[in-house]
């Protein structure tokens, strides 16, 4: 179950990042010459509101994309620092013991055997 959760959560990270890049393909740079009133007169009010509204849907998209990938990479990340602390904690515990398993070693070769004292 969790593996298939896992590989969910990688598909639609993999669905995000594609439709993030195609966004970005999609996306033109502007040309504010093109459509500043200062710079070209003959630009109506029309044109300028199409050219928002695209943009206001390219935010739109630009920003669901993000938040949700945002949102599947931060359990990633949440997920593989606990993993990693509980790695620590292991690596911690078994120092420890192999560390006492050499006191351990070092305290029976020093000690002499000595019959009825």
């Amino acid at each position: 179950m969790l593996e298939s959760n896992m590989d969910n959560n990688n598909t639609r990270k993999i669905a995000l990042l594609n439709e993030l890049t195609e966004i970005l393909k999609a996306r033109e740079p502007m040309d504010y010459s093109e459509i500043n009133p200062a710079l070209n007169p003959n630009v109506d009010i029309e044109y300028i509101t199409s050219l928002d509204e695209k943009k206001e849907a390219e935010v739109k998209a630009l920003q669901q994309a993000w938040e949700q990938l945002e949102e599947l990479l931060f359990n990633d990340l949440q997920i593989t620092l606990q993993e990693k602390k509980q790695l620590e904690t292991y690596l911690g515990q078994k120092l420890k013991e192999e560390k006492q398993k050499n006191k351990n070693r070092a305290r029976s070769r020093t000690q002499v055997w000595r019959p009825h004292e």
